[in-house]
């Protein structure tokens, strides 16, 4: 974020939160998410609990801004190419087999999402995190989905948003049970089963196929 204000003045709270989520990741990638707490937070950055819940008021929105941060360093080390040079099958098998053959690759990230899925029912502003990173890889996966028919001009359409949402749970639901368990299954054998599925329904929709 850049903390240079319009007035050409440096942002003083903007360098002061972004130091407390420094301190806050860094403190989650040392220890554990299940030791990060404001006294934590405060030793490492070197605040005050004054002057930490002046610009937090509390754990919770620290967690909100580590998650941003958290979302914004993905997309950073892995930036998606522009979605018409994307190929969907070869972006599935990327991407599904990085993730499940190293579902852990972010632990802090996957620490952090799962404590928000445990909270959702009764946090409104995790929910809605959770909700606002799904639809952003929702949208990214129906642009493939809807790039690939447009390269098969002979299919009838489907709905690029249905299965780009079916993928996303085949992600979602590999990565947890190859986290829970590394070998419960083989992954190169369950990646190609997964892209065998989902290019079985698209060749379905061929015009004149049976």
């Amino acid at each position: 974020m850049n903390a240079v204000a319009k007035s050409g003045r440096i942002d003083i709270g903007t360098i002061r939160r972004e130091q407390i989520v420094d301190a806050a990741v860094a403190v989650i990638a040392e220890q554990g998410l299940h030791h990060l707490s404001l006294s934590e937070i405060e030793k490492k950055v070197g605040m005050s609990r004054g002057q930490l819940t002046y610009y937090f008021k509390a754990k919770e929105e620290i967690l909100l801004a580590v998650f941003d941060r958290l979302v914004l360093l993905m997309h950073r080390q892995q930036p998606a190419p522009p979605a018409d040079k994307r190929q969907l099958f070869e972006m599935l098998g990327q991407v599904l087999g990085r993730l499940v053959k190293e579902p852990l690759s972010n632990p802090a990230f996957h620490a952090l999402h799962c404590t928000f899925l445990a909270q959702i029912s009764h946090r409104a502003d995790f929910r809605g995190k959770l909700a606002e990173l799904y639809e952003s890889w929702r949208q990214m996966l129906a642009e493939d989905v809807e790039n690939e028919q447009l390269r098969h001009p002979g299919r009838k359409a489907v709905n690029p948003r249905a299965v780009a949402t079916v993928i996303e749970a085949m992600i979602h639901g590999l990565i947890t049970q190859a986290a829970a368990d590394p070998d419960a299954f083989d992954a190169d054998e369950v990646v190609e089963l997964c892209i065998d599925m989902i290019g079985t329904y698209l060749r379905r929709h061929d015009k004149g196929a049976n």
